[in-house]
């Protein structure tokens, strides 16, 4: 059985907190009705773009993770990230990638247009968006701000969750002896803790399996996380 490392343990901890975010956010997000105050036009701002800094944090960060073997998200990503009129993978996911760009970049306000379905705001997706230099432009690949986020639900979380399962993540151990010293090192290097309580916890025995039970414990919250969220029109309310 493998052996997580400590850094990959930490990816996996990341993924879990932002995976679990988006959700966060998208269910604020859906939770505005008609009539809108000028706070809750912002609040509602702040969520929709919530989801996708969410999002796209999680999708880089496995991007950019090499040594989970077999790490083939991005392949996977792009050949499943395909929907009818819309056949190109990367390019729908560089739609996203830039949208979440320009929102932190260049302020993009997502919710800046709106159709109302009864008292629920239908968000208009950005028809374009541009890559850094404005040399290249991707289209939104539906009409509906809620729609896009809807196809990224059924797509990204299973692609994450079939790589995670294919490097045997779920099964593989951690470097319990090793947490263990990081524990004590954290806590003596800590200027945050007081001095006595930083005595007390020195003197403490970490036990290693209690780092184990808490991996297990971070594992099942990984999984529901990467759990589709609910991207549809709320019932009336």
């Amino acid at each position: 059985m493998a052996t997580l490392s400590i850094a990959n343990r930490d990816m996996l901890y990341s993924l879990s907190w932002y995976m679990s975010a988006r959700k966060t956010a998208l269910r604020s997000a859906l939770s505005f009705r008609t009539p809108l105050s000028v706070t809750d036009q912002t609040d509602m701002r702040v969520h929709y773009s919530g989801y996708f800094l969410n999002l796209l944090a999680a999708t880089e960060l496995f991007r950019e993770t090499t040594t989970l073997q077999p790490n083939n998200f991005e392949e996977q990503l792009y050949s499943r990230f395909v929907f009818d009129g819309f056949q190109d993978g990367e390019a729908n996911y560089s739609y996203i990638r830039e949208l979440r760009n320009a929102v932190v970049h260049r302020g993009l306000d997502v919710t800046s247009a709106a159709h109302f379905d009864g008292n629920f705001p239908m968000i208009l997706a950005e028809p374009e968006v541009k890559n850094r230099n404005g040399k290249i432009t991707f289209v939104a690949f539906d009409k509906y701000l809620l729609h896009v986020i809807e196809k990224c639900e059924s797509v990204v979380g299973s692609v994450m969750l079939d790589c995670l399962n294919g490097a045997g993540i779920f099964e593989a151990t951690v470097a319990a002896e090793a947490a263990v010293t990081e524990y004590y090192e954290a806590v003596k290097n800590s200027d945050a803790i007081l001095e006595d309580i930083k005595r007390m916890a020195l003197a403490m025995e970490f036990k290693p399996e209690w780092v184990e039970a808490a991996h297990s414990d971070a594992m099942t919250k990984l999984r529901e996380a990467l759990a589709p969220c609910n991207a549809i029109k709320p019932s009336a309310s």
